[in-house]
């Protein structure tokens, strides 16, 4: 079936993708095709991309090209990153599939952002010091207290949970909530751990954004994006409380910005936490997405 219709693409053009290609974001690529069917006329071309429900391009030939079709389609590569791939296939009279040639072109965006899944980062401990409550935005590495203070250099941000925080309207309402918070804040927010002789990388924080799952999964697809939705312009934020009590909960679909002292912008996007207390055991399960 629909052996009648055959694609070919031309290679005139450093930009031209006629198989597989590697690029970088904000590259362009050309899609150079000529499109022919032996019998069937050709009343739509069709013009798609791997993942979507309909082609983002349909061209119409004149009455001189229902059977043999060429164009040139200019894309740049600015919306994602990793592989993707294209076909170009035609529709007759009824707008009926009357084939592509079996050809599908490949080209893969070379990352300009890394991004850390599911990092498990826990409340501290009092006794052992051995939750996980350090990270390093920039390898995703999770540390303790006792192996953060042996590569202070390492560490970006830290989390802990307040029981005294005043998080909600009432002033009278002290029911605790999550902090991140940068080395450097001074007074240290977390006393109960000694950070005084740490080298301390000053990393600097936006305010909060609630219910950013699609953005930061959907928006958020290359460094350049991630960029432009964080903006230019950075508040010498150290501290940032990131959930409120119980009765108003939580911290999922939570996110910040953040800017670390080599100028590298980046994302932290609440997952969701396991309860809401300074307890052992407590969990904040984040995302990060940072600038290569």
């Amino acid at each position: 079936m629909f052996k009648d219709v055959e694609v070919t693409y031309h290679n005139n053009s450093p930009y031209s993708l006629t198989d597989y290609k590697e690029v970088n974001v904000n590259d362009s690529i050309y899609i150079d095709f000529t499109i022919t069917s032996k019998n069937k006329s050709m009343h739509q071309v069709c013009v798609w991309e791997a993942g979507a429900a309909t082609p983002f391009l349909r061209l119409t030939p004149s009455d001189a090209q229902r059977k043999s079709y060429s164009n040139v389609v200019k894309l740049k590569m600015n919306s994602k990153v990793g592989l993707t791939s294209y076909r170009v296939w035609a529709l007759d009279s009824a707008g009926v599939y009357i084939g592509d040639g079996y050809k599908t072109l490949s080209v893969f965006v070379n990352p300009d952002y890394k991004y850390w899944s599911n990092r498990y980062m826990q409340v501290p401990d009092t006794l052992e010091k051995a939750a996980k409550c350090y990270i390093s935005l920039r390898t995703g590495q999770l540390y303790s207290y006792e192996e953060a203070k042996q590569q202070p250099e390492l560490i970006d941000a830290a989390i802990f949970y307040d029981e005294n925080a005043n998080v909600l309207t009432n002033p009278a309402d002290t029911l605790g909530g999550f902090t991140i918070y940068s080395l450097d804040a001074s007074p240290n927010p977390l006393a109960l751990y000694d950070i005084s002789a740490w080298t301390k990388r000053s990393v600097q924080f936006s305010s909060l954004k609630t219910n950013q799952a699609n953005t930061f999964r959907n928006t958020i697809r290359t460094g350049a994006l991630l960029k432009s939705n964080a903006g230019s312009s950075f508040p010498n934020k150290k501290v940032l409380l990131t959930s409120v009590s119980s009765r108003a909960p939580v911290t999922s679909n939570n996110m910040v910005y953040f800017k670390t002292p080599e100028g590298k912008i980046g994302a932290l996007f609440v997952n969701y936490v396991t309860g809401h207390s300074s307890k052992k055991g407590v969990i904040m399960n984040v995302d990060v997405k940072i600038e290569n």
